[in-house]
This record gives structure tokens, C-alpha cells and sequence, in this order.
């Protein structure tokens, strides 16, 4: 898989991924709790736990004074076929902030570390 976009807003970093999976027909197919059951379904969350490593990663590198804690902002995968895109909806939209302590102890795993 590839990061579709990685965006600065602010001091923070997001990641966020398009989803173009076929959840049903009805606006309630899109909703969070839908979501969340096609998030771990599909192993999306697994993949966007890798993607957020390699993201800090390279940010650590590349970014003066980069610290997970206070300049990651999170991810975010859009369905496409169920996003609305008002400001008051979530529909089609999940998101979450991976702690950082998860993160690196996946980074020292991923690093071989024990």
C-alpha cells in the first residue's frame, strides 16, 4: 500500500488514506461503528499503524525539533463512497491518534529491538 497524502496543519502532521470499499447502498453503511468493523476487517488498522511509523520516522529526520507527542497529529481514512462532506457529519470518515508510545514500541519491533 502508499500513504495517498501526508499534510501539515498548524504544528501538526496528518496521514490520510482514500478508501474506495463498498460498504451497502445506505448513508448508514458509512457510519463510525461501520467503520471501525471494516477498519479491522480489511486490516487497515495494522496498515496505517506501519504507515504512521514510517511517517515518524521520516519526520524525525526531516523535520527541525520533530516530536510524535506534540506534532502528530493522526490519520485519517476516508471512504469515499459514504463521505459527506459537511462540517457537522463524519459519515465515511475514521480517525484516530495512534499513542505514541504504541508507536514506538512497533518502531523497536519493526527495528529488530527487543
Amino acid at each position: 500500500g502508499f500513504m495517498d497524502l501526508v499534510f501539515s496543519l498548524g504544528d501538526r502532521w496528518y496521514l490520510l488514506d482514500y478508501k474506495t470499499n463498498r460498504l451497502g447502498r445506505r448513508p448508514a453503511d458509512y457510519a463510525a461503528e461501520r467503520l471501525e468493523d471494516a477498519m479491522v476487517e480489511h486490516d487497515y488498522v495494522l496498515q496505517y499503524h506501519l504507515y504512521t511509523v514510517a511517517l515518524d520516522r521520516f519526520l524525525q529526520r526531516r523535520v527541525p525539533g520533530y516530536r510524535t507527542r506534540r506534532h502528530f497529529g493522526g490519520v485519517a481514512y476516508l471512504f469515499v463512497r459514504g463521505f459527506e462532506p459537511q462540517p457537522e457529519s463524519s459519515r465515511g470518515l475514521f480517525f484516530d491518534r495512534p499513542d505514541p508510545e504504541v508507536i514506538e514500541a512497533l518502531a523497536a519491533v519493526l527495528s529488530g529491538e527487543p
